[in-house]
C-alpha cells in the first residue's frame, strides 16, 4: 500500500491547512495510479520540533524555524492565488485608497483595446483609476463587471467577466453586455501590467457603446 509522511517545521501549518495536505497528496497520487488506489493510500502529517532535526549535520533550532516559518509566511501572503486576485478586484470596488495599493502597483501599465473614447495605455495607478472612474462617470454609475472565472498559471493571472452597462441622453441611448478577459502580469503580490480582450462580437459591441 503507498505510504506518504510529510514532515513541517513546527507551528508551520494549521490543523485544518494539514487536513488539506492529506486530501490533496491522496488525489495526487491517484491522478497517477488510479481510483483503484484511493482506499490504500496513507498519508501522515507531522511536525519536526527544534532540536531533533538537522540539515546536514546541522541541529535546526527554535530560532532558525521561527526564522523559517516567518518567511514562508511573508511569500505566502503575496502567492498568487484565485482569492488573491478576487480581493485585487474588491479593493478597487471599494475604493480604499491603502486596500487598493497592496495589490495594484503604483507603475501599473494596463491596456484597452478598440476604436472608443476610453480605448489606449494607461500608464500608472492613477492613470487606470482613472479609466476606472470614466466607465462609471460616463455610465451614471451603472457599470458592472460580475465574475464568471479566475485562473492561475505561474504570475499571471486570466480574470474572465461579463461587464454591462446602459448610457440614457440625447445623443445615445443604449446598454453594454460584453464578455471579457483580463490578463493580469504579477510582481511581488501585486498587478504590474493588464490587457484587456473581448470574446465573440465584443469588440464590435464595446466599441459602439463607449464611441
Amino acid at each position: 500500500m503507498p505510504i506518504i509522511r510529510v514532515s513541517l517545521i513546527e507551528g508551520f501549518a494549521s490543523m485544518a491547512e494539514k487536513a488539506q495536505i492529506t486530501t490533496e497528496m491522496t488525489d495526487a497520487l491517484v491522478a497517477v495510479m488510479g481510483e483503484v488506489a484511493r482506499p490504500f493510500i496513507y498519508v501522515t502529517v507531522d511536525d519536526m520540533k527544534p532540536g531533533a532535526t538537522s540539515v546536514g549535520g546541522t541541529l535546526l533550532t527554535e530560532e532558525m524555524m521561527r526564522g523559517g516559518i516567518v518567511s514562508s509566511e511573508q511569500e505566502l501572503a503575496v502567492k498568487l492565488t484565485p482569492k488573491r486576485v478576487g480581493d485585487a478586484y474588491a479593493a478597487l470596488d471599494s475604493g480604499d485608497r491603502a486596500q487598493i495599493e497592496q495589490y495594484w502597483d503604483k507603475d501599473l501599465v494596463w491596456h484597452v483595446p478598440g476604436d472608443n473614447q476610453l480605448a489606449g495605455k494607461y500608464e500608472g495607478l492613477e492613470a487606470f483609476l482613472g479609466y476606472a472612474k470614466s466607465r462609471q462617470e460616463i455610465t451614471g454609475g451603472s457599470f458592472r463587471s460580475e465574475t464568471e472565472q479566475i485562473m492561475i498559471d505561474g504570475h499571471v493571472s486570466a480574470y474572465l467577466c461579463r461587464n454591462s452597462a446602459h448610457r440614457t441622453g440625447e445623443d445615445c441611448s443604449c446598454s453594454l453586455a460584453v464578455d471579457v478577459v483580463q490578463l493580469l502580469h504579477w510582481k511581488d503580490g501585486k498587478v504590474v501590467t493588464g490587457h484587456e480582450a473581448y470574446f465573440g462580437d465584443g469588440p464590435t459591441g464595446n466599441d459602439t457603446f463607449w464611441r
